[in-house]
């Protein structure tokens, strides 16, 4: 059993050193969504961290949508503003104002942010931690985060070069 509990925590070690090494630029690159059909880039804009849509795996709409839009590229066509509901998919504003924060326990995170989701045209509170290199969690929720969702993205890179 000894050795079992060694294995576990030589695997847990490297996240668990990450997260609490993390620098605050840490979350910059590209993410691939938890479902596949989008690609994130996240940036950090002078410690303001923001992202963007650079990538959709489907980018029009299909021939029978019923909103008459087959065919179409995709739009931010449920923004409560109708002067944003023309807004293409790409390169909209996902994510704005997350702040880098270490807790008291030395564990980085990205908080105090605001997530959008375009299926909705709503924007949630959100914050961010990487569960390692490769994965970041992302938490929403509405007011009270033990309500919220996470879901992970995992980096890739560019889809537009296919460079880093």
């Amino acid at each position: 059993m000894r050795w079992l509990a060694l294995a576990a925590a030589l695997l847990v070690a490297p996240a668990a050193a990450l997260a609490r090494g993390a620098a605050p630029d840490a979350i910059a690159g590209f993410w691939r969504t938890e479902q596949g059909g989008a690609v994130i880039q996240v940036v950090d804009d002078h410690d303001d961290f923001a992202a963007r849509i650079v990538w959709l795996k489907t980018t029009r709409y299909p021939p029978d949508d019923p909103q008459g839009m087959g065919g179409m590229p995709l739009v931010d066509r449920h923004n409560p503003d109708p002067s944003k509901r023309h807004r293409p998919m790409i390169g909209l504003r996902m994510i704005k104002q997350l702040d880098y924060h270490v807790s008291d326990n030395d564990r980085a995170r990205w908080e105090n942010g605001r997530v959008y989701d375009p299926d909705q045209g709503k924007w949630f509170d959100c914050y961010l931690w990487l569960a390692d290199h490769n994965h970041l969690k992302l938490h929403g929720y509405v007011g009270i985060p033990a309500l919220g969702k996470t879901t992970t993205w995992t980096r890739v890179p560019d889809p537009r070069t296919g460079a880093d």
